[in-house]
Formats: structure tokens, sequence, C-alpha cells
């Protein structure tokens, strides 16, 4: 390419690479550009539903997308290539056609909204319609192809495979073509070679099995609804709605209609069939038109075994364009414009757009970009715009209830997990969260029928305790403990278990079986500060003579938890019961440093004073306790208040 060509493409290329980069800088300022989002979430952190996907491209993610510069060098380089594509659909339009339409099917390729929109996505749209047009003109004007040039674009083939398994029907296409009009079978078995190598390490690397799509349950029925979609288009995405999804890009908000030149084709793919049959028609006919629509139709072929999406179909648009410029002009001439017409209408007809939303999975994806980015609220009002839709599944309700547990509006967490059980059949963990939210908001009884039901249904220990802790907040110790007693003869190391059977007793005055159950715990290094404590208040209430027994508890409790409040002040009370005031003090002096709110810490403080003689501290003491049990009934009022208002009840 010389002269005035070279500034052609050069400026192409320029415009391409401008209008994609300042899309991606202005589309990473949000959310949905800033967290990978839908399938580019697969491609990014492993999250996606498990089907198909492209492995050359997960290589290509696994390389560039690093921590220190987050998803901004794949889009770069994803920009260059949609560059490059503006380039080759020039090129492709000016070997087919006429410089006039290379140069403005060149410029539609630079400003066609689905090209810039997916040249953001982490997914193998772009990398595929690149090496798609590479491949495609290659083939273009291969009349006399030698064996090295046939090796090159067979390699070509195999890599636009490995991208994009639908290319593999298109590399078969391309095969045959070689073979039939090269002029030299060394040409098509030197293609083959090519392709049979590159695919060939793809399967030793990843496996054949990864290479292409499960068919296995695939009907006829399916298959015709794919192929209809692939040409009809469903507008919008099956993860997020890219309309909406380009909104903050001023670069490609104007440039994403809804209608005619949106997804997959618009009027694309209706003017470039006009094109390419009005030329099959005429006297000049070039053979090699007929590829682009024959590699449209390949990628077709594809689409039957797997999606139908615009991300499917962006290939098969770019290399379309080339034929719907031509057109334009011929549906101008009068011996062409009737036929013409009439066809292009009959062919719109089945392409106006369908009513194919994904509303719900939009907000949903999101609300998952929000949280990403720590922003709760508008990943809130995400989720709640989606669970208001029609088509919402579980997991926006999921999502959403999981967050107002976390930041402990249990309530709200109730409501929301409700709400997706009356609208869904779900998994028991999805009940469990339900019972769990109600037991965590106060709801004893709600969340005890949940629990009684599933262990009736599936007698897992870990639901027998939750039932059993229901039951205890329910008031129905005896209930409680039976549940608790089911756990500990499966499994007598639930510590867990055991402590909350302890405290149970121990509330019943059954001091004997509380001291038991306490002791067995005690030992374990996890257990002793919360539990040492407890045993010593159990045993001192029991009337034998356990003081000796009880000093040592609290004394090896402190050795390891030194500033643990409960077991000072059982400590101090004891010393001072038994005549040792100064210790006392000590410890109480000790917990005034540590835990100053701690108001029982004064009251004990008082008594002590007196007891040593002490009138005027004991005084200050008694005032002390006063202000700081004042003030922290004040602070409970306060945090049940706010409790309340989280969950969504009345303060």
């Amino acid at each position: 390419m010389k002269g005035a060509n070279a500034w052609e493409w050069a400026g192409l290329l320029a415009a391409g690479i401008a209008v994609r980069l300042a899309h991606v800088w202005q589309w990473e300022q949000s959310a949905l550009g800033e967290v990978a989002v839908g399938d580019a979430a697969h491609y990014a952190g492993g999250l996606g539903d498990g089907g198909w996907y492209s492995r050359l491209y997960a290589a290509l993610c696994a390389v560039a997308l690093q921590e220190e510069t987050g998803l901004w060098v794949l889009r770069v380089i994803q920009v260059g290539m949609g560059g490059l594509a503006c380039v080759l659909v020039w090129s492709i339009g000016r070997q087919l056609f006429s410089p006039a339409v290379g140069r403005w099917a060149g410029i539609a390729a630079v400003l066609y909204g689905p090209a810039i929109y997916y040249g953001g996505e982490i997914t193998p749209a772009v990398s595929a319609a690149f090496s798609g047009l590479l491949l495609l003109r290659g083939l273009v004007g291969s009349a006399g192809m030698g064996p090295l040039r046939a090796g090159v674009i067979g390699a070509v083939g195999g890599v636009t495979a490995l991208v994009d398994f639908r290319a593999l029907f298109a590399v078969g296409a391309a095969l045959v073509w070689v073979a039939q009009g090269s002029g030299d079978r060394r040409a098509a078995w030197w293609f083959f070679a090519g392709a049979a190598l590159v695919l060939g390490l793809g399967g030793a690397v990843w496996g054949w099995e990864g290479l292409v799509p499960s068919i296995s349950g695939l009907g006829l029925e399916e298959m015709a609804m794919r192929a209809y979609l692939f040409w009809h288009g469903a507008e919008v995405l099956g993860d997020i709605d890219p309309y909406r999804a380009a909104a903050p890009s001023w670069i490609l908000a104007p440039l994403m209609w809804r209608a005619l030149l949106g997804f997959p084709f618009g009027l694309v793919g209706p003017l470039a069939l006009v094109g390419f049959l009005v030329a099959v028609r005429g006297e000049g006919m070039d053979r090699y038109r007929a590829l682009p629509l024959l590699f449209a139709g390949a990628w077709m072929l594809g689409s039957l075994l797997e999606e139908a999406s615009g991300r499917s179909r962006l290939s098969a648009a770019l290399f379309l364009i080339p034929g719907a410029l031509a057109a334009i002009p011929l549906l101008l001439e009068k011996r062409q414009r009737v036929w013409g017409i009439a066809l292009a209408l009959v062919v719109l007809a089945a392409n106006l757009p369908i009513a194919a939303r994904a509303q719900s999975s939009h907000d949903t994806w999101a609300g998952y970009a929000y949280r990403a980015l720590d922003m709760k609220a508008n990943s809130i009002a995400a989720y709640e715009r989606a669970i208001e839709a029609e088509d919402a599944g579980i997991r926006p309700y999921a999502e959403l209830a999981k967050i107002y547990f976390d930041t402990g509006a249990y309530e709200h967490a109730a409501e929301i997990y409700l709400s997706l059980v009356q609208r869904h059949a779900v998994e028991r963990d999805i009940w469990v969260a339900l019972a769990e939210s109600y037991l965590r908001a106060g709801r004893a009884e709600e969340a005890a029928a949940i629990y009684a039901d599933l262990v009736a249904k599936d007698n897992e220990p870990t639901l027998a305790g939750r039932l059993g802790d229901a039951r205890a907040a329910q008031g129905a110790f005896d209930d409680a403990i039976a549940a608790y007693q089911t756990v500990v003869a499966v499994w007598p190391d639930s510590h867990r278990v055991r402590f909350q059977l302890a405290r149970i007793w121990e509330q019943q005055a059954a001091l004997d079986s509380a001291a038991f159950y306490y002791g067995i715990i005690v030992g374990l290094a996890e257990w002793e500060g919360l539990v040492g404590w407890r045993l010593a208040q159990v045993l001192g209430r029991m009337e034998k003579d356990n003081l000796g027994r009880i000093e040592k508890l609290l004394r090896d409790v402190l050795a390891d938890h030194p500033d643990s409040a409960p077991a000072l002040l059982c400590l101090a009370g004891l010393l001072h019961r038994t005549g040792r005031h100064e210790e006392a003090l000590m410890h109480l002096q000790r917990i005034a440093a540590v835990h100053p709110d701690e108001h029982r810490a004064y009251g004990l403080m008082e008594s002590v004073y007196r007891a040593m003689g002490r009138p005027e501290e004991a005084g200050r003491a008694a005032e002390l306790y006063r202000e700081k049990r004042l003030r922290q009934r004040a602070d409970r009022r306060v945090l049940g208040n706010l409790k309340a208002l989280l969950q969504g009840g009345t303060p």
C-alpha cells in the first residue's frame, strides 16, 4: 500500500484506535467498566456458570490481567485489535468491490457501535473478529496461493478456531475453497497442515473436549431457534444490557441504537445480502465476493452448538459490512431498485428487534460490581431493581439478602429470603439462611419451625444444633436440650453445643450438669477464656467448698487472658470474700484501667474500700458506679433503637 492508500489505512487505524481508546477510558470510570462482570467475570476471575469458554483467550487474560494493572492492559490490546480490524474491513472492501466501498466500509467499522463496545469487554469477541477478518483477508484474491502463504493462513485459521470454536466451520470451508481455487493442491495440504498444527497444540495443552462446547441433549428445535436468533438478534445479551452499559461513554452512546444498526446486524445483514446477491447477478462477478457470506454462514452454523448472542455475531457483522456498503449505490440504480428494495424489506421484516431483555441480569451484575467497589448503597439499589424485574433469578435475592445480613439488618435479610423461597424452588442453603436471619432478628419461633422441618427431612447434626439454638431463644429449654443432645450423641467433640448445653443447665440451676459440661471444654485453649470464669461462677453457686479450686481456675484463665474482665471481676470478688482486700483492689483497678466502662467493677470497689476503712474512696467508687451504669443503660437504648432501624422495625 503506497501513497494515498497508506494515508487512508493509517488514518482508519488511528481513528479506530482513538475512538475505542476514548470509549475504554470513559467506560473505566463506571462500575461496570472498572469491575469485570457477566462473562468477563469468568475470564477475569473464574466466575461463571461453567459453560464453554475460550481457552486461548483465557490464557491471554492470565498473562495480561495483573493486580497492578487491572483490566487496562488487556483492553488496550483489544483496542489495537479493533483498530487493525477496521483496516482489514477496508482492505477486504477494496479487494472485493472498489476503493470507495473499502473506504466507507472502513469508516463504518470505525464507528460500528457493537465493535467499539466489545473492545472494552473482557470477552473473546474482538479477538475472534480480528483473527477471522485476518483469515478472510488472506483468502481474498488467493488465486495462485503458494504453499508458504497457505500454511500461514491455515495457522491463522487454527488460532481463530482456538479463540472461537465457531471458526472451525470457517476453517473447513476455507480448506475446500483453497483446494478448489488455488490451482495447486499442495496449497490445500499446507493450509491443512498449518491449521492442524495449531489446533493440535491447542488440544494437547487444553484437551480436545475444551475446544468445543458439549452438544449433549441439544435438540433440533433448539438449534433451529439459535439459527433464527443468530440472524434476527436477541437485542440484549444474557448478562448485561449493552445499551445501558454504554450510557457512561459519550463516544459510544450515540452509536448504540436499539434498531437498524443495533445488535447484531440490524440493516447490516439485509443490506449485505442485497449487495452480495446483486453482485452475483452482475457481469463482473468475482467469486471471492461469496467468501464473506460463506464465513457468516459458518459462524451461524457454529452458533447452533452454543449461544447466539451479540458476541458470537460480531465477527459475522464485520464480515458483511463491505457488502452492506456496496448495496447502497446498487439499490439507487433503477434497474435494481424494485427487486432489491423488496428483498431488503422481506429480510428486514425478519430482523426487527426482539424484546429479549436482561434487566434483572444487568442489575444483578451492577450490584456485584458496586459491591466489589465497596459501594454498598449502590449495590443494594441495583439488587433491589433486579428483584423487581419479571425475569429475576435466584442470585439477586441471595446477594441482596447477604448484604443485609452482613450489615446486621437481619429483618430485611429475612424479608428478601422469604420472597426468594416464595418465588423460586431453592436449595436447602437458602432455607438455612432464612432461618438464620429469623434467629438473628429475634424471631425464634419462625426460625425453629424452619429448622425443625429441615431436621425432619435431613437429620444433620449442624441443623439440629441450630434448632437447639432457636428453641433456647424461644425459652423452650427442654426441646433445646433434646436437640443439643442429639448433636452430642453424633458429634461428641461439638464443643459449641456442649457450651450451649452448659449455659442452659446453668440457667435452669442444674449446677452439677452445667459444671460437668463446662469442665469438659475449659481445658481447651480456644474455650478457656470464655468458659473458665463461667465455670468459676457455677462452682461458687454450689454448696460444696470449692473456693480453692475456683481461685486456681481463675488464675489459670488470667495467666492466658490477663485482661479478661469477667475473670478479673470473679477473682476480685473471691479475694474480697476471703478477706484479701488489697489484692482484690489491685484486680479491680486493672479492670478500671483496661475496661473503664465496666460499672460492676466500681460497685465491688466500693465494697472493698469500705471493708478497708476508706470511706472517701468508697464514695467516689459508688458515684462512678451510678454514672457508668446510667450511661450503659442509655447506650443500650441507643443501640437497641439503631438495631431496630437496621432490621426494619420500630425503635
